[in-house]
């Protein structure tokens, strides 16, 4: 679940991004292009995270099961 509210929050915040750009003009297009990049590699960052997180928990539980004490 996790990731998906990462993907759609990252899509929409480059969305707002690219309107931006839109509107002011091609003057805003540097800063605004190197924040859509903050946002997607952030955005993979913490995909990447969740993903390290959820392996690390069915791995604990695999050991546990077969270990218990």
């Amino acid at each position: 679940m996790a990731n998906i509210i990462n993907i759609i929050s990252c899509g929409i915040v480059t969305v707002f991004l690219l309107i931006s750009i839109a509107f002011a003009g091609p003057h805003l297009l540097l800063p605004a292009t190197a924040m859509i990049l903050t946002i997607l590699v952030g955005g993979l960052c913490v995909y990447v995270a969740i993903g390290m997180f959820q392996a690390r928990n069915k791995i604990e539980k695999e050991w546990e099961a077969e270990n218990p004490e």
